[in-house]
């Protein structure tokens, strides 16, 4: 016991340094392994051809085409980057992007000002913005830390949490992942923090530091009305808290929050991105101020019993309200719409309470709610369990003994953080830090029943636990391991991770597709053209192509998207005429950019091609599963999965040692593949239906069908190419399911029952094959009678000059 006894006092003695060198070492680590992905990038060579493939995902490149911009152009050019700017015209054509209006400010002045003071070492922008997510993160696990602490006084119980942090696989802090949400993320657990600091000390300065921290997350990411949850809380309930406070104390409050308020208030209003639906969370700290006021008053005018029971009961009418609007949101059709025109909302408010409108949001991965997505994510599990067992009764137990509003606080942020991302997969990420939080929260609440009592007679040092105590140390041992045996499974991710660009989306190794057809836009293509694609790839063609779209990531005119859906969905013929509403005679020439991977199946003894355009969810990425899951409902606002189907086909599955049988459903635009065994039916495939005249003359279609029977010919010259709706497909396998080459194809289902379509039936004259992006094979197998691949498929089609001329003559 004398051991014991040594290292609790060792640890007394030195636990601040050790635990500062501790966090430390574990910020190093969280920027370690968020680096990976930047050196995998470096090492496959791509960068060294392709810089821009060290940038990740989507958004991040138009922080990168603005920034650069200011750093040409000056830091007071950024105001001019309006609408009635030419260059804009990069961005939603032909309407053109106000980039000052319609994005926020502060990251893109962080990294500005990063790189004005890197720019002298020779560090580029793209290597600038690589490596920020990666350190963002690690001082994300630092904040952590001190979040920690200063709720429960633990040490040991920071260093846990900001170990864990530093494991999780966060995907918007990888490296190259530079956008809002980055920052949004990290900024988080400071502000928290730094307010939590303000409430216990009730000093002015703390109150406005907190402020000015709030201020820069809302000029950073607009989802800072999560973050500002205990903010709002404290003000609203403290004085629920506060019964015995004299009205001088409470006064000193009203000041602090007064500051803390106004001055991200302030930020909030300058900011036109904070205008229309978004405002509300800029009034939310008045709202809340003013609670507080009224409750101040009640103190000062009626004491404090009385004041104390009238605002309680206020409070809970406010509560059982809120309650009753979000339930009448979520159930009564169109009352959230009618609402809305009242006090405009914004939609992820909506979204991450449960309440979905119709709309381009339905069709948004991201937006999905994760529930809906399969099995919650390990750490979401463990955070609900310890916030249900450990964080809310302890919580409870602060009030009721010390009256002590912190923990309470920290745990309903932690649950309104759970229940968002529960409703919207978009908060995965930051859940994860949230995790973090409630690890570290519920192992030092625990550690602090767990101190031994010490005595010491002469030398002779005893350390007695209780039989409590020893209980709460177990826990303790079994939270931790749990939670690095979760984040450590997570933290493998990171080595196999590369940017979405050298990975287009979604293939099984890096390939230069993306970015070789990129190149050919900038080089090969007129500086006054315009590429229509789906919304997703605006910014790289906008960005890395410098030339125009009218869509991209950023679009909230949904009405914008919605011209794109039917455009793509309608006749490729008629669509032709739809394209003056692009204003395409302002253009010099105009094109079409349509990109998926396609699954190849060659049957060299027949001299078939098969063509596949969809796959099985896992296999899935591109514009063709897109075209199913969203451009058809925009389009024509019906989902084709709701639309009533008829059998095709129906045999029984050839592999199965269990019974079972397969049948096609068809309807105008998609093929189900059911299979039923043992009196269950699953939907096991959905593909496109290449026998309806809907698919065949869509105009996205049509084209990419077309492209990909074009450049197929081309390399199977004697071959007849057909295009069906899947490759691969779940089937029966002995007895489970298992994804393989279909039946279909080996015995030509599809072909008995015309579910193909070949050259003749997707023929068109409208466009030509400007450039065929295409990565390198992906062989799943290969004999001498067949062979079996997926390739990334980009076809950038050029309207034809006897077709443009005849529309803008």
């Amino acid at each position: 016991m004398s051991i014991i006894g040594k290292l609790l006092g060792f640890w007394d003695k030195h636990s601040r340094i050790v635990t500062t060198i501790l966090i430390m070492l574990v910020a190093l680590l969280a920027f370690w392994l968020r680096f990976q992905q930047y050196l995998n990038v470096v090492k496959i060579g791509i960068a060294a051809v392709y810089p821009e493939a060290k940038l990740d995902e989507l958004d991040t490149f138009f922080n990168y085409w603005v920034v650069s911009y200011l750093d040409k152009n000056g830091l007071f050019s950024w105001p001019t980057l309006t609408n009635s700017n030419p260059i804009t015209c990069l961005f939603w054509y032909p309407s053109c992007r106000n980039l000052f209006a319609t994005d926020l400010q502060g990251h893109i002045l962080t990294i500005y000002v990063c790189y004005k003071f890197f720019k002298s070492f020779g560090i580029s922008l793209y290597d600038l913005m690589a490596l920020i997510p990666p350190v963002l993160g690690a001082l994300g696990s630092i904040f952590i830390a001190l979040l920690v602490n200063e709720v429960t006084k633990s040490k040991a119980a920071s260093i846990v949490s900001s170990l864990i942090y530093a494991l999780f696989f966060v995907s918007r802090e990888v490296a190259g992942f530079t956008v809002k949400y980055s920052f949004g993320i990290f900024i988080a657990p400071l502000a928290i923090w730094l307010h939590i600091r303000a409430l216990k000390s009730c000093r002015l300065r703390d109150f406005a530091l907190a402020g000015v921290v709030l201020a820069y997350a809302a000029s950073v990411w607009t989802g800072v009305g999560l973050s500002a949850v205990p903010v709002y809380l404290s003000m609203a309930l403290l004085p629920l808290f506060k019964t015995n406070a004299s009205v001088r104390e409470l006064q000193r409050y009203l000041v602090g929050f007064s500051i803390e308020s106004t001055i991200p208030f302030i930020a909030m209003y300058l900011m036109p991105t904070y205008h229309g639906g978004r405002f509300i969370l800029a009034l939310a700290y008045y709202i809340a101020l003013t609670f507080f006021a009224f409750s101040f008053l009640l103190h000062k005018f009626l004491g404090s019993r009385r004041a104390t029971k009238i605002y309680a009961i206020l409070i809970v009418v406010l509560v059982a309200s809120a309650i009753t609007l979000i339930v009448l949101f979520d159930t009564v059709p169109g009352l959230y719409e009618e609402f809305s025109k009242v006090i405009p909302l914004a939609g992820k408010i909506m979204l991450g309470l449960g309440i979905r409108p119709p709309g381009v949001a339905e069709t948004v991965a991201e937006y999905q709610a994760l529930y809906k997505l399969g099995p919650l994510p390990q750490e979401m599990v463990l955070a609900l369990l310890l916030l249900v067992f450990i964080i809310v009764p302890i919580a409870i137990h602060n009030v009721l003994k010390f009256r002590d509003p912190n923990l309470v606080l920290i745990a309903v942020w932690i649950a309104l953080t759970w229940y968002a991302t529960y409703n919207l997969s978009y908060f995965v990420d930051y859940m994860k830090m949230a995790t973090a939080i409630s690890i570290g929260l519920s192992a030092g609440v625990l550690l602090a029943f767990s101190t031994p009592k010490i005595t010491k007679i002469g030398r002779i040092t005893r350390v007695r636990y209780s039989f409590t105590q020893i209980v709460a140390i177990l826990l303790v041992v079994v939270i931790v391991a749990a939670a690095i045996s979760v984040a450590y499974a997570q933290a493998n991710y990171y080595s196999r991770s590369y940017t979405m660009i050298a990975r287009a989306e979604g293939f099984y190794e890096p390939t230069t597709v993306w970015t070789d057809t990129l190149k050919f836009i900038r080089e090969n293509t007129s500086k006054d053209s315009l590429i229509i694609s789906w919304w997703d790839y605006g910014y790289w063609i906008s960005v890395i192509g410098n030339r125009s779209t009218v869509a991209d990531g950023a679009t909230i005119n949904s009405t914008r998207i919605h011209i794109l859906a039917e455009f793509f969905t309608s006749s490729y013929d008629k669509a032709v005429q739809a394209l003056k509403q692009f204003r395409i005679c302002s253009k010099s020439e105009v094109y079409i950019l349509i990109f998926s991977p396609i699954d190849v199946y060659v049957d060299h003894g027949a001299r078939n091609v098969y063509v596949g355009l969809n796959a099985p969810s896992e296999l899935s990425f591109g514009d063709m599963p897109k075209f199913i899951s969203a451009i058809i409902y925009l389009g024509t606002g019906v989902n084709p999965m709701g639309i009533g189907t008829t059998t095709k086909a129906s045999y029984a599955a050839p592999w199965s040692s269990i019974g079972g049988y397969n049948r096609f459903d068809v309807n105008e635009w998609i093929v189900i593949k059911k299979t039923s065994i043992g009196g269950n039916t699953y939907n096991t495939s959905i593909g496109l239906n290449w026998n309806s005249t809907a698919v065949l003359n869509a105009t996205m279609t049509r084209l990419y069908a077309w492209a990909a029977v074009q450049y197929l010919s081309h390399i199977y010259p004697y071959y007849t190419v057909k295009v069906v709706p899947w490759i691969f497909s779940y089937e029966l396998l002995q007895n489970d399911f298992g994804i393989v080459v279909d039946p279909a194809i080996t015995e030509e289902i599809f072909d008995s029952n015309g579910l193909y379509a070949t050259y003749d039936k997707v023929n068109q004259i409208m466009y030509d094959l400007a450039y065929a992006g295409v990565s390198q094979k992906y062989t799943i197998s290969k004999t001498s009678e067949t062979e079996v691949y997926r390739v990334v498929f980009i076809a950038l089609l050029k309207l034809r000059e006897d077709v443009y001329r005849s529309l803008c003559s």
